[in-house]
C-alpha cells in the first residue's frame, strides 16, 4: 500500500525534471505551470490522507485478528463487524448520496368483478421506483420518482438542513405532519384517512421539525400540491382535484384546488421501561380552497388525536379525525361533496366527515427460517361518518400478513367494506352505486428494495 504515495512522488520528481528544459524558454506560460504544480501537490495530499486511513485500516485489522482470531484461524463476528465499520466510514465521505429503488408486483382478485371471477384475479407490473437520500455535512437531500404502468410521477422530493441537534428545516415536496405517521395504517391498501388526503399526504411547501427526547414538533406551510395542477390526477399522493378525470361515481368538475395550507403536529412518547412505550399526538391543519371557475376562496380545515403503542412485538394504532371542505363552488355543483384526485382517477368524497381507525398488528420474529426473517399480522379499520345526512357511512377493515425476507418484502391482504373507493363502492350518494353492500378485495403485493 506504501507503493501508492512513493509512486505519486517519483512521478512528481520526473515532471519536474522533464519540464527542466522548459525553464530555459522565454515563452514559457509560469502561470499555467504553477498551477499544474499545485494541482499536483493537491493530488499527493489526498493521497497521504488515504493512505493514512488504509494503514489504520489495515493496523485495525491485524489488530482485530491477533486477538479475536481462533486456533482455526477464522475472524469472529465482533472483528468483521468492527473493520466493516470502519470501511464504511471511510468510504462514505466519498459517497454521500446512496441511489436505491424498488420494483413491485402486484395480483389482485375482487369479488363485485364479473370479468376477475371468470379469470380468478389479475396479475401484473405495480411500479418501478428510483430513490435519492443522503446527506453532505449539514444538507440532507431526499427524493423518489415512480414509474407505474399507467403513469409516472415524483413521489416526493426536498433539501433539508440540520440547523443543530433539536432542529431541521426541510423545502421541497414532502410529508404533510398529520396524524399517525409515517402511515395511519400497516397494510399495502392504507386506511380511510388515505382517500380523503389525510394520511400519507405530499405537498410543496417549507416544514420545521423539532425532536427533544420524547417530545417532537412540526410546523409547516404548503403553497400548493406537489404537482401545482390541480387538474391533474397523475399523481401518487391524493388532493383536492378540480376537473373530475377518470369518471368515478359522485366526483363533480368543480374547480377547486389547495393553496397556502398551514399544519402543526405535536407529540410527546411516555417511556414505560422493558414495557415498551406510548406516543400521544394531536395535529391541526387550516388552509385556502381557491375556485378557478367563480374566482372566489373558500377554506379547508382538519384537526386529530392520536394514539401510537409499541409493546414488544405488538402495535396499537387510534386515530380521531374531523375534517372539513368549505368551497365557493359555481351555480349547480354540490357543496357537500369535494372532489378528490389521485391514480389518474378522480372521485367524490364527503366534503366534511369523522374519521375513527384503530390498528393492531404482531410480528413474529422466524429466527429458524434463514429465509424469512419476520411475519406481522395485522387488523386495520377505519370508520367515515359524513356529515350530510344523504351519504352513507363507509367503512373498511384490512386483515393481513406482511412477509419479510432480507429486500424482499410481501403484503397479502384482505380488503373488506361498504361504500369505499377502489373497493366496488361510492363515498357520497347511495344512487350513483352505494349500496351498503360488503365487497372484499384480495391483494398480493410483492416487492425488490433496495
Amino acid at each position: 500500500m506504501g507503493k501508492i504515495l512513493s509512486g505519486t512522488g517519483l512521478q512528481l520528481v520526473i515532471l519536474i525534471l522533464l519540464a527542466g528544459p522548459v525553464f530555459a524558454v522565454d515563452s514559457v506560460d509560469y502561470d499555467a505551470l504553477l498551477q499544474e504544480v499545485q494541482q499536483l501537490r493537491s493530488q499527493v495530499q489526498q493521497m497521504a490522507t488515504m493512505e493514512q486511513r488504509l494503514q489504520q485500516l489495515e493496523t485495525l485489522l491485524m489488530a482485530q485478528h491477533a486477538t479475536t482470531t481462533e486456533s482455526t484461524g477464522v475472524v469472529k463476528e465482533q472483528s468483521k463487524a468492527t473493520v466493516k465499520e470502519v470501511v464504511e466510514e471511510v468510504f462514505s465521505e466519498r459517497q454521500p448520496i446512496h441511489f436505491g429503488g424498488a420494483m413491485r408486483m402486484n395480483y389482485g382478485y375482487k369479488d363485485w368483478d364479473g370479468a376477475g371471477d371468470e379469470k380468478y384475479g389479475d396479475a401484473g407490473f405495480d411500479l418501478f421506483r428510483i430513490n435519492a437520500d443522503g446527506a453532505i455535512n449539514n444538507w440532507i437531500l431526499s427524493a423518489e420518482y415512480r414509474f407505474y404502468s399507467y403513469m409516472n410521477t415524483v413521489h416526493h422530493g426536498y433539501v433539508g438542513y440540520n440547523v443543530n441537534d433539536q432542529w431541521q428545516i426541510q423545502a421541497g415536496i414532502h410529508q404533510v405532519p398529520f396524524g399517525l405517521q409515517p402511515y395511519a395504517s400497516h397494510n399495502f391498501w392504507f386506511s380511510g384517512a388515505y382517500y380523503v388526503g389525510l394520511e400519507d399526504d405530499y405537498d410543496m411547501g417549507v416544514k420545521a421539525l423539532y425532536n427533544d427526547g420524547p417530545l417532537s414538533l412540526a410546523l409547516a406551510f404548503y403553497k400548493n400540491d406537489e404537482l401545482a395542477s390541480a387538474s391533474s390526477a397523475d399523481r401518487y399522493s391524493i388532493d383536492v382535484n378540480s376537473s373530475a378525470t377518470g369518471g368515478y361515481a359522485g366526483a363533480q368538475a368543480d374547480g377547486n384546488e389547495e393553496t397556502n395550507q398551514f399544519n402543526a403536529r405535536l407529540a410527546y412518547k411516555l417511556d414505560h421501561g422493558d414495557a415498551g412505550a406510548t406516543e400521544l399526538g394531536v395535529s391541526g391543519q387550516w388552509g385556502q380552497l381557491y375556485n378557478t371557475i367563480s374566482d372566489d376562496t373558500g377554506d379547508h380545515w382538519a384537526g386529530a388525536v392520536h394514539v401510537n403503542g409499541n409493546y414488544g412485538p405488538v402495535n396499537i394504532q387510534l386515530e380521531y379525525a374531523r375534517y372539513k371542505y368549505d368551497p365557493e363552488n359555481p351555480l349547480g355543483m354540490d357543496d357537500d361533496i369535494i372532489t378528490m384526485g389521485a391514480f389518474t382517477y378522480s372521485w367524490g368524497a364527503p366534503a366534511q366527515a369523522d374519521i375513527y381507525i384503530a390498528n393492531v398488528a404482531y410480528t413474529i420474529p422466524t429466527d429458524s427460517l434463514r429465509w424469512l426473517d419476520s411475519i406481522t399480522l395485522y387488523s386495520d379499520n377505519t370508520l367515515i361518518e359524513p356529515e350530510a345526512g344523504k351519504q352513507p357511512s363507509s367503512w373498511q377493515n384490512v386483515v393481513g400478513a406482511l412477509f419479510a425476507s432480507g429486500p424482499v418484502y410481501s403484503y397479502l391482504d384482505i380488503i373488506s367494506g361498504e361504500n369505499m373507493i377502489f373497493s366496488g363502492g361510492n363515498m357520497v350518494d347511495e344512487t350513483a352505486g352505494s349500496n351498503d353492500e360488503r365487497t372484499t378485495r384480495v391483494n398480493l403485493n410483492i416487492g425488490y428494495y433496495w
